[in-house]
């Protein structure tokens, strides 16, 4: 019993709406270390993490999906692709406003990794949690700095506590950490 209510923390920490916050305060701030880096990171917020969870949660008020964890991966093509559609939004947010490339290649992999993880759940399901966060510590080790290559160490307790809770097995895992990994580097290296 104890297990479960360690693994289900370490599941709610690490929610992948919640990593974005410290990655577009992490990226922005440090390619522009001004004022003007910290309104990046409140748009990315705003775009990337904020918005995503008002849309999961009025779903899941108005019945149109069972559970905000979205569980049950024939609930997750819609709201992954209208998420998908916030984050266009941000992206062109950002575009307009100039916003360095490493911005727009963390958006970008949103939008890419968001988007192919609809798809993918058609069909099956992969652990999103992990993609959450292997997208950002990819983008933090090519962006930022590759000293963040240690944040890695994190994919470890996050998908054991997906895997104690029963939401995703081994490969689930596996998968996707890895997909978010590969395309996040290939979204980087083609805006840099």
């Amino acid at each position: 019993m104890e297990t479960k209510k360690i693994a289900k923390g370490i599941s709610i920490i690490c929610q992948p709406t919640f990593i974005p916050i410290a990655l577009y305060f992490i990226v922005s701030l440090s390619v522009v270390p001004t004022v003007t880096g910290f309104w990046y990171a409140l748009l990315g917020i705003v775009f990337i993490a904020l918005a995503p969870i008002a849309l999961v949660f009025i779903l899941a008020h108005c019945n149109m999906i069972s559970d905000p964890d979205l569980p049950d991966r024939r609930e997750r093509f819609i709201p992954y692709l209208s998420i998908v559609g916030l984050y266009l939004i941000g992206f062109i947010v950002f575009w307009y406003l100039g916003a360095p490339y490493q911005i727009l290649a963390i958006t970008a992999s949103y939008i890419a990794v968001t988007f192919f993880g609809a798809f993918i759940s058609l069909f099956w399901k992969i652990s999103m949690h992990m993609a959450g966060v292997a997208g950002p510590v990819t983008a933090l080790v090519f962006l930022v700095n590759p000293l963040f290559v240690w944040a890695y160490i994190l994919l470890i307790p996050i998908g054991w506590a997906r895997y104690i809770l029963q939401k995703h097995t081994f490969p689930q895992i596996v998968i996707g950490s890895g997909f978010s990994i590969l395309l996040t580097y290939l979204v980087i290296r083609f805006f840099s």
